[in-house]
């Protein structure tokens, strides 16, 4: 039976309820429910996507966190699932049987390529559905803001003003359109407007393919900068953390929640950045310092937040955020469907199957 290795992601554990038979039925259930919004029997979709990938199920599924444990389980892997763990000439050494590894996504820096291929272990990549989606939510956000859509929503008729104590006055239409007749202020428009990207990850990448097509000039900040020839091939600019904040029109979060990125973007970041911007934040609540958030909506410096994420989920009902008109939430649906995971999950080990089909036949015969 196979030893698939993989990197500890609570979105990938669903490979051990889909390859291992030992799974328990508890987590089996977790899983069930979870994806319960979109599939209607998951003991059925797992039955099935088992009968696919016959070669690969059953495997021994065994989850590592750190790097220590990466080495300690590499002797006994025939497959690697990775996101971030250095994978050098130090692991692959000690991975006599490793056949193919795969990159949960399109990044492979940290994994040498060049000694996998002079070993012989296929190298695989998959651009994330998931992460598609959360541009997708992302670019939502950023239109919701831009055209007050929670504003427009609610003013559609003259007893919508009347409730809001705002009397119609209607334009002369004899020389004039009526277009906007609820005299909605401070519309915005994406082309032109700078988007500023704090982090460029899978998912910041993809929010910067959909925010060009909309005409917006993206600008990124990254731990790491990238060269000329990167930023030329993504269309970006890649600038210090002050200028980002200080021309960003829509600054849009994409980093990880680690202990130098909570409260990253606090007061002093908030009012650097152009009055009359908006922030739109996909990654974690914490990343952005609660209370300078709320003075920053209050005074109108920022001009509009919208998060997906919050500091706590569900959100509390007393949570000032939600008092604000100029703060819009969603309830951290950004990947979409749970389907995007499920095929994004699905696909990845289809990669797998053949490489490790063919190995098990040769060692058979």
């Amino acid at each position: 039976m196979p030893i698939v290795l993989i990197e500890e992601d609570k979105i990938l554990r669903v490979i051990e309820a889909i390859l291992d038979p030992r799974v328990s039925l508890e987590r089996l259930a977790a899983f069930a429910d979870f994806n319960s919004t979109t599939v209607d029997d998951f003991p059925e979709w797992l039955a099935q996507t088992r009968r696919d990938l016959v070669g690969l199920c059953p495997s021994e599924v065994r989850f590592v966190k750190t790097q220590e444990e990466l080495l300690e389980h590499l002797p006994d892997a025939d497959v690697l699932i990775t996101e971030g763990l250095k994978v050098g000439e130090r692991e692959l050494l000690r991975a006599p049987k490793l056949r193919v590894i795969h990159q949960f996504g399109t990044q492979v820096s940290h994994i040498d390529t060049k000694l996998c291929s002079k070993r012989g272990i296929a190298l695989q990549t998959l651009r994330r559905r998931t992460n598609i989606a959360m541009a997708e939510h992302t670019m939502m956000l950023c239109l919701n803001l831009a055209k007050r859509f929670a504003f427009a929503n609610r003013w559609v008729s003259v007893d919508d003003l009347n409730r809001h104590g705002v009397q119609y006055k209607p334009y002369d239409t004899r020389f004039t359109p009526n277009a906007n007749y609820m005299r909605l202020s401070d519309l915005r428009t994406l082309h032109g407007s700078n988007l500023g990207l704090l982090g460029f990850g899978e998912i910041a990448q993809e929010v910067s393919k959909m925010a060009q097509v909309f005409g917006m000039n993206v600008l990124c900040h990254k731990a790491n900068p990238l060269d000329e020839a990167e930023q030329a091939r993504h269309g970006v600019k890649c600038v210090s953390l002050h200028e980002l904040l200080e021309r960003s029109e829509f600054l849009s979060l994409h980093v990880p929640l680690t202990e130098s990125t909570r409260a990253m973007v606090g007061h002093a970041e908030l009012m650097r950045m152009p009055k009359g911007s908006f922030l739109i934040n996909t990654a974690r609540a914490a990343i952005v310092e609660h209370d300078a958030l709320v003075q920053a909506l209050q005074c109108e410096h920022i001009a509009g937040a919208a998060f997906d994420v919050h500091y706590s989920e569900p959100i509390e009902s007393d949570e000032v955020l939600l008092s604000l008109p100029n703060f819009l939430a969603t309830p951290h649906v950004g990947g979409a469907s749970r389907m995007n995971v499920l095929m994004d999950i699905k696909t990845l080990l289809q990669n797998c199957l053949p490489l490790i089909s063919s190995q098990l036949h040769l060692s058979i015969t």
